[in-house]
């Protein structure tokens, strides 16, 4: 008799934390912002491009999203999934160099996110 309630108990706690595992999960996924506006980001990178060429000023290797921000490039709401984030965008890639940076997501606590020209994600411990 013991040992079906204690099996009873066992399977009830597995399947309770199961749910509240899913949930929070869940909860979790809704909770966070989608970017969805790549177009509008790509549109960005080309008029603060096409702009610093036609004044004839250098092309930089890369331009963060505070200063397409800033510079009326594109909006604040748009971007507004990487609020906190400090987010560069590579202007110069070299399809050669596969392990180059084209996008950095540096966040607050000091870890940063990095697309790599090969497509690759990478987690990176910055220095602050």
């Amino acid at each position: 008799m013991k040992t079906r309630r204690f099996l009873f108990f066992l399977v009830s706690t597995t399947a309770l934390a199961i749910v509240l595992f899913v949930a929070a999960t869940t909860y979790w996924d809704w909770k966070q912002p989608m970017f969805r506006d790549a177009p509008k980001l790509i549109s960005a990178m080309h008029a603060f491009s096409h702009d610093l060429t036609a004044r004839g000023q250098p092309l930089p290797d890369a331009v963060s999203l505070r200063e397409l921000v800033s510079g009326g490039y594109i909006a604040a709401s748009d971007v507004h999934a990487f609020d906190g984030i400090d987010v560069t965008i590579s202007l110069k890639v070299d399809e050669t160099a596969p392990q180059d940076i084209v996008i950095l997501a540096r966040l607050p606590d000091g870890s940063a996110t990095a697309m790599m020209v090969d497509g690759s994600v990478q987690g990176l411990r910055m220095p602050r």
